[in-house]
């Protein structure tokens, strides 16, 4: 496993603590009471189709998108750093992209619920600018994500509020922790418009802009995540689960390799220089809105 932040680990942690935090209240007994077993109110259940102990499972999609994220040099496994100064760095984020989401749980007592997910995404593209000396204002980056998540996760259901007879709409919390396995490919950064155009950056005879690819990345890293929504009946034991997530997928990297260089000469004849570099890395958060059927057996 790489390294995830201590801080994040604490809040995944603290928020499954909340969400089994009320299993100590409820276990408590309840007072003596003056009232006949006649005369005592009976109390309509939270959710008229729940069900304790009642296995269910869930199929959706996510519309995920990445928080702002910059590419720099990681650690020194003894070969050229790719950047080798702190200001310089590759700033951009993954774009815009579906998640398609299969789980399996079980409703517990308590409004508690908890099971395990499987998540993937694939061709997410990474768009970015590096702010290499001399190299222009725009020198834009490219690169190809692909991602599957497998987090074990619980949720706290509450009353929510009434819609038809015996049918509620019911908000929840919940928290996930698990891994990511990612893969990272095409990554490539372009110099189309640098300070001196006839310089070491200069085009090739065809207009060819000079470039550097990168090595491909590949790993699992420890992950968490805090989601928010609610569940709507959709007619017997199904509901339609409207959500907010927030993941922490710890980082993407690019893994120790060579680099190709490619220039052009004054001639127009290509040149491609192999260097050997350490891995960089940047951090992958996403946000992400999430529509799910839920059948419950």
């Amino acid at each position: 496993m790489h390294r995830t932040s201590r801080a994040g680990l604490g809040v995944a942690v603290l928020a499954l603590l909340v969400l089994v935090g009320g299993l100590e209240v409820h276990d408590r007994p309840a007072a003596a009471s003056d009232q006949s077993p006649e005369s005592a109110p009976v109390l309509p259940p939270a959710d008229a189709n729940a069900v304790v102990n009642a296995p269910y499972l869930s199929v959706g999609v996510a519309l995920i998108r990445s928080q702002n994220a910059r590419f720099a040099d990681g650690e020194d496994a003894g070969h050229a750093a790719l950047y080798g100064n702190e200001k310089l760095f590759d700033a951009g984020a993954v774009g815009n992209g579906l998640q398609f989401q299969l789980a399996a749980g079980v409703r517990l007592p308590y409004q508690l619920r908890a099971h395990l997910e499987f998540g993937l995404a694939r061709d997410l593209d990474w768009r970015g600018n590096t702010n290499y000396r001399a190299s222009g204002e725009r020198q834009p980056s490219e690169a190809r994500l692909d991602a599957r998540q497998l987090l074990l996760a619980g949720f706290h259901d509450f009353p929510g509020w009434e819609i038809a007879p015996g049918r509620r709409v019911q908000p929840f919390l919940g928290a996930g922790f698990g891994i990511t396995d990612y893969r990272l490919s095409g990554y490539v950064q372009r110099f189309p418009e640098p300070d001196d155009p006839q310089g070491p950056l200069r085009r090739g005879p065809g207009g060819e802009i000079p470039f550097t690819a990168l090595p491909r990345g590949s790993g699992r890293n420890v992950t968490w995540m805090l989601t928010a929504g609610m569940a709507i009946p959709m007619g017997g034991s199904t509901h339609l689960e409207l959500s907010y997530r927030y993941t922490d997928a710890g980082e993407i990297r690019t893994d120790v390799g060579d680099i190709a260089i490619v220039r052009y000469r004054e001639n127009g004849t290509r040149r491609e220089i192999p260097v050997q570099i350490n891995e960089t890395h940047a951090d992958h958060r996403t946000h992400s809105l999430l529509a799910a059927l839920r059948f419950e057996f």
